[in-house]
């Protein structure tokens, strides 16, 4: 990994656990951030023993841990007895960044309350991610991916009336959040450089981050009083020509939203007609009766060479496996020492001169505690 990266010289304490935190975290790490992790002597948070083989999860280092975590360092402490959490103010004073995921209040009856650090590091960013933010009603109730996509109005949305609300097929609503809390931490950077001498206090909620994420309904219904959901996968343009249709082998989809667009997908399915066709239900009906005439790679072909946006639903393992992605600079060679393998594991989704050309191994449960806490104050880049 690159030495030059734009957070190269920041440190990172990383109190997190779970997806959320670490994801965001994992993503500065790339950046160039020294992300210590301090984690629990037990090694209770479940991601280092979730997915992946049986081997992964026995050595701590499951499938959803290796995703998020390349780079990083890790250092057990018991932040419930006075010695260890000693350790950890010693720490603070050398951090510029501390992110923390326990439920509000947890960190305050710790003692490494943001109070408590700015003692100890008066130009501190702290950061708080929890599920509802740190007051309200619901501040105080646990909060997980599966439990916001339901209370956020997002499950709502998304299913069919025959199925009820259904959750999204991954944990988007940790994600999202992830995403909402890298922000909040380099536009406090850039704050910081601005404003050296001043401690901040970051708070981001997962409840707030993907609400916001679903503004224009929002909007809709707050000028319309009606509200879209369990819609399918009926597009978010309102058209006929767009959506998700069968065909002879797969699924295919399909957004031709300007009427340009769908002048082509009709001569291209020759069904000129259609592009004059007022009933939007006979639109779709006649589109899902042509569309089963071929396979959907055949119609994908076909499409886009008619300059219709066009696409075969593909699993995960089919897009990765697609030479699109082959150079992509999103997915890089991880090193699993440990366990004698190498994994192709998510980088940075965006290209950069200061981007990553490599990823730094993942680390076993406290590995670098006594060489981290023998010399607290010593940088390094991931």
């Amino acid at each position: 990994m690159s030495d030059d990266g734009p957070l190269s010289g920041v440190r990172i304490l990383d109190l997190t656990h779970v997806l959320a935190g670490p994801y965001a975290t994992g993503q500065l790490a790339l950046m160039g951030a020294d992300v210590i992790r301090i984690e629990r002597p037990n090694g209770d948070d479940f991601v280092r023993r979730h997915g992946g083989t049986q081997v992964m999860k026995d050595a701590g280092l499951g499938a959803s841990f290796l995703s998020q975590n390349s780079g990083k360092r890790s250092v057990t402490l018991d932040l419930k007895a006075p010695g260890d959490r000693e350790k950890l103010y010693e720490l603070a004073r050398t951090a510029d960044v501390l992110v923390e995921n326990f439920r509000p209040g947890v960190v305050d009856r710790l003692g490494v309350g943001f109070e408590d650090i700015r003692t100890q590091r008066s130009t501190i960013i702290y950061a708080s991610l929890s599920g509802y933010g740190q007051s309200g009603p619901l501040s105080d109730r646990p909060a997980y991916d599966h439990i916001l996509q339901g209370i956020s109005g997002l499950m709502a949305m998304t299913g069919e009336a025959g199925s009820g609300p259904m959750r999204v097929g991954l944990p988007i609503v940790d994600y999202v959040a992830g995403q909402a809390l890298v922000a909040a931490i380099l536009g406090a950077l850039l704050q910081k450089a601005r404003k050296p001498d001043e401690a901040q206090r970051l708070s981001v909620s997962m409840l707030d981050a993907m609400t916001t994420f679903m503004g224009a309904y929002a909007i809709h219904h707050e000028t319309t009083g009606t509200l879209r959901g369990l819609e399918g996968n009926r597009a978010f343009a309102d058209t006929p020509f767009s959506g998700r249709f069968d065909t002879a082998e797969g699924a295919l989809v399909i957004t031709a939203n300007t009427p340009a667009q769908a002048t082509r997908l009709c001569a291209a399915v020759a069904r000129p007609d259609l592009a004059d066709e007022p009933d939007d239900t006979r639109i779709a009906e006649a589109l899902r009766a042509v569309f089963l005439t071929d396979d959907a790679q055949s119609w994908e072909d076909r499409l886009s060479a008619a300059n219709v946006p066009a696409a075969r639903v593909r699993t995960l393992a089919e897009v990765l496996a697609h030479p699109q992605m082959a150079k992509s600079c999103a997915w890089l060679p991880l090193a699993v020492p440990q366990l004698g393998l190498t994994v192709r594991a998510p980088a940075l989704p965006f290209d950069a001169p200061w981007g990553p050309d490599s990823l730094g191994p993942v680390p076993t449960l406290g590995q670098h505690t006594d060489d981290i806490l023998s010399a607290p104050s010593e940088k390094v880049t991931p």
